[in-house]
């Protein structure tokens, strides 16, 4: 006996060893017998009546953190085993919580394979529901035109609410309240981003939801206006100018981006201001608006007339010794014309010299070609003589001019350049000199 002791626990190591390399061979599961764990719990939330989708969701998240914490890491075996108890708990914690709903029922099912606890909770809603959702939308402190526009880009936001309360248990508002504030900032960042809302649900059968949009930084501060016109007298347009200014300072406190992104359509807003203004009618003047958006708006009106042609200039020579001679350095022009055609003009021309103290009356006649250039001819009424001239614009600054007079048999050449919308310069020359002119605009 005392011999075999050895061979004994000899083979006894050997039958160890054996095992435990079977075990290492084999899935945990095997090794560990009936050790299987719940390795996640998937979570379905029903109701006998409506449950609002997203009001579902919220649930199933509640219910699965509860499930969570109860059942994974938990054997498979011992979770079938005490199912009624693991149901129970959750039933139990989960009414708790509810408000508008009761628990009638919780079910758990086991998949051994995947480790998967499949848990389904079924609802009895109380018995007063949501059954009609009303919206109303509003903004504070912007034009009519603008709260137009935003309440078409928002158009639709009824739904987002709807979606969430309607055939909920009144009692049960509380759970779509995050949920609203999430889906409504996400509509806005689609729709309007350049606003943000708070909303004030009035809880009933007949829901109310006030929602107001408050502007997001960048906002309009200031507005620059400026008012031109090339056929009527500028002049004319600062008795328009106080209304054009109303409109325009209704612009302040708007989202720069919000004013970029309907550009269009604020500046035919703007236009119309101007466009149904009866005096405006009345001189077939239209009006075309271009805005630069910035916290600096600019503002540019443009108001010409198809049919009239109204300016009011004054000519100032500068090194004309010929003019001077004659008193004529000094000059305001006043030209009044009715368009015949698309590229016809008929009008009057008067001229006074105040150095002087006389006038010429010219009437005429010019053609505008096709290429830009026009030509026109006048005679004048007082000194019986016609004048010939023809502009030639290089660019929308720069043009050429040339001037035949009958009388004197005399020709004038000019280049001018225009620096600003109410001032230009020209080089003049004739056979007797070259000088500079200053044009001014009113």
């Amino acid at each position: 006996m005392p011999g075999r002791w050895p061979v004994l626990l000899l083979g006894m190591f050997c039958l160890a060893a054996v095992s435990i390399s079977c075990c290492l061979c084999l899935p945990p599961a095997a090794c560990a017998g009936q050790a299987a764990l719940v390795e996640r719990a998937e979570v379905q939330v029903r109701a006998e009546k409506n449950l609002p989708g997203p009001v579902r969701q919220r649930m199933e998240k509640s219910v699965a953190a509860i499930a969570g914490q109860l059942l994974e890491g938990r054997k498979l075996a011992e979770v079938s085993r005490d199912r009624a108890d693991y149901e129970s708990i959750i039933q139990q914690v989960f009414d708790k919580v509810l408000v508008g709903y009761t628990v009638s029922r919780v079910v758990i099912a086991v998949q051994e394979e995947p480790g998967v606890a499949r848990v389904q909770v079924f609802l009895v809603p109380w018995q007063d529901v949501i059954q009609r959702v009303q919206v109303a939308v509003s903004v504070e402190g912007m034009p009519e035109c603008a709260e137009t526009m935003l309440q078409q880009d928002v158009a639709g936001m009824e739904d987002v609410f709807s979606s969430s309360l309607l055939g909920l248990p009144v009692a049960a508002a509380d759970w779509s309240h995050g949920l609203l504030k999430k889906q409504v900032t996400a509509f806005l960042q689609e729709r309007a981003p350049e606003f943000k809302a708070d909303f004030d649900v009035q809880v009933a059968a007949d829901t109310r939801v006030n929602v107001v949009l408050y502007p997001l930084l960048p906002v309009v501060r200031t507005v620059d206006l400026s008012m031109r016109s090339d056929t009527i007298l500028n002049a004319g347009l600062l008795a328009k100018r106080q209304q054009m200014q109303s409109a325009v300072d209704g612009m302040i406190g708007l989202p720069v981006h919000f004013v970029e992104r309907h550009r269009q359509a604020f500046e035919g807003y703007l236009a119309d201001v101007l466009n149904e203004d009866a005096d405006c009618r009345k001189w077939s003047v239209t009006t075309q608006v271009a805005l630069a958006p910035g916290e600096k708006l600019k503002v540019m009106s443009r108001s010409d007339s198809d049919i009239y042609r109204v300016r009011l200039e004054g000519w100032a020579d500068a090194g004309n010794s010929w003019g001077n001679q004659q008193d004529t350095s000094l000059k305001a022009r006043l030209h009044l014309g009715r368009m015949l055609s698309e590229r016809s003009e008929l009008f009057s021309q008067l001229d006074f010299y105040p150095q002087s103290v006389k006038w010429d009356w010219d009437v005429g006649f010019r053609y505008a070609l096709p290429s830009g250039a026009s030509a026109g001819v006048r005679y004048d009424l007082r000194n019986d003589y016609f004048k010939l001239d023809v502009v030639q614009p290089v660019s929308r600054k720069w043009l050429l001019r040339y001037e035949y007079r009958d009388r004197e048999h005399h020709s004038e050449f000019g280049i001018r350049y225009k620096l600003h919308d109410f001032l230009s310069l020209e080089y003049a020359a004739d056979s007797h000199s070259s000088w500079l002119r200053f044009i001014g605009y009113f």
